[in-house]
């Protein structure tokens, strides 16, 4: 019986050596511009003006009617830049009303005893960045970026997210941090041009930004190609 033991458990060590051994060599795929181009109805030269764009600006808003595929576009843009589907390299919220700074940076938060300071997603995103080496671009993906109250959620961090200002420290107002966002780091946001109810962009949060209209691609070769494909 403990021959056998000992059998079974060196079978253990050895499959999980092995299971060890296929992760690291698992790769995310691969996703280059012309997958970008095949995937999304959008003209080369719209796809090099977007990226000319955020490299600019590092922050950019795709505007456009819903329902005419930025979500779509904002993940698959990111990942043509990368160079492959890295989801540990591209993260997405939405806002809404009662989004806040202590969902997006840090804030008290209840638990069992009281109440404990929780980092929120954007800082966590920046810290895993930060790690990272600077070539390595990172995503933040915002979608329906106007319906939350933007001046709450960024804070401070109105001036951090400007191009020339990335790698300059601010103290938060929550633990005494110095905090700075990455020169990787790039935001994506989207708004629908057709919700004419919610408040239009702060104006100091919009000069930040660079603005890109996603536009139905009808005229596009990859939508004639579809087209010609279902014969409609």
């Amino acid at each position: 019986r403990y021959t056998d033991y000992v059998k079974k458990l060196l079978e253990t060590v050895n499959d999980s050596d092995i299971i060890e051994e296929d992760e690291k060599e698992q790769k995310y795929s691969e996703y280059t511009k012309d997958d970008f181009l095949s995937d999304v109805y959008m003209t080369d030269e719209s796809y090099k003006n977007l990226i000319r764009l955020l490299d600019n600006k590092k922050n950019i808003i795709l505007q456009g009617a819903p329902g005419v595929g930025k979500t779509y576009i904002a993940k698959r843009l990111a990942y043509s830049i990368i160079g492959e589907k890295n989801v540990e390299r591209v993260n997405m919220v939405q806002f809404h009303q009662s989004y806040s700074y202590e969902d997006f940076i840090m804030g008290f938060r209840p638990n069992s005893t009281g109440f404990e300071l929780k980092t929120g997603v954007f800082y966590n995103f920046c810290k895993e960045a930060e790690k990272d080496d600077e070539k390595n671009k990172y995503f933040f993906i915002i979608d329906e970026i106007n319906r939350g109250n933007l001046s709450k959620i960024f804070g401070e961090l109105f001036m951090l997210i400007e191009n020339d200002k990335r790698n300059t420290s601010v103290q938060l107002i929550y633990n005494n941090e110095k905090f700075s966002v990455p020169k990787n780091v790039h935001i994506i946001g989207m708004m629908n041009t057709a919700d004419r109810s919610l408040a239009m962009l702060d104006y100091a949060l919009r000069r930040r930004f660079a603005f890109f209209d996603i536009t139905p691609g009808f005229d596009t070769d990859g939508f004639k190609a579809y087209r010609d494909t279902i014969e409609n």
